[in-house]
């Protein structure tokens, strides 16, 4: 009966897009996994490991587990609930938090939220993991000081360079502790959208 409910309650893509947002507004990358694993468990789960090419066993487990799920994880199981992934604009508090109501020129604006969410939507709107994998390796050679950076947001430098590294697919919550002062959001994929998800 409860997992009937679950269906129910998110039945449209709608309701998944508001569903899972209220946890992205959280910034919390573990209240954000679980999101994501409700989501999933909610739909016909075996329609969701075909359409995002995951083995079901694995669809179950990868959301719950401590470390939570690999980035391309995340972008298959987003594509497959037909949503994608979006950075929103900061607030006008984010951006004075920091510190980035002045004009950066060059490179470096991509240090600041503004300039990431510019970057990073282009990426994101691909679903393409290559391609985000090396926006976000542009965006940590922005910084200006890449050491200073990575002790801020508690990531080994090397760790860092080498989590977007050709063919890898980091953890999400790397992900989610880089984007600081960024907030991901999920939203509905342009064109016509059916009711039911799957």
């Amino acid at each position: 009966m409860a997992k009937t409910a679950r269906r129910s309650q998110y039945a449209s893509t709608a309701q998944l897009e508001k569903f899972l947002n209220q946890a992205f507004q959280t910034t919390d990358s573990r209240q954000v996994c679980l999101a994501l694993g409700e989501a999933v468990r909610a739909q016909n789960v075996a329609a969701i490991a075909i359409a995002s090419g995951i083995e079901r066993a694995h669809l179950y487990g990868a959301f719950a587990s401590e470390r939570g799920p690999r980035l391309s994880t995340v972008t298959k199981v987003i594509t497959a609930l037909r949503l994608r992934l979006v950075t929103v604009q900061p607030s006008a508090s984010t951006l004075e938090r920091y510190g980035s109501q002045q004009p950066v020129h060059g490179h470096l604006r991509y240090s600041t939220p503004a300039g990431v969410a510019e970057l990073l939507n282009p990426a994101l709107a691909t679903s393409n993991l290559r391609a985000i994998c090396s926006t976000f390796g542009e965006i940590i050679r922005a910084q200006e000081n890449v050491a200073e950076f990575a002790r801020r947001i508690q990531i080994g430098r090397t760790r860092l360079y080498r989590s977007f590294m050709g063919d890898r697919s980091p953890e999400f919550t790397t992900v989610l502790t880089i984007l600081r002062g960024v907030r991901i959001a999920a939203t509905r994929r342009a064109g016509k959208q059916t009711e039911s998800v799957a």
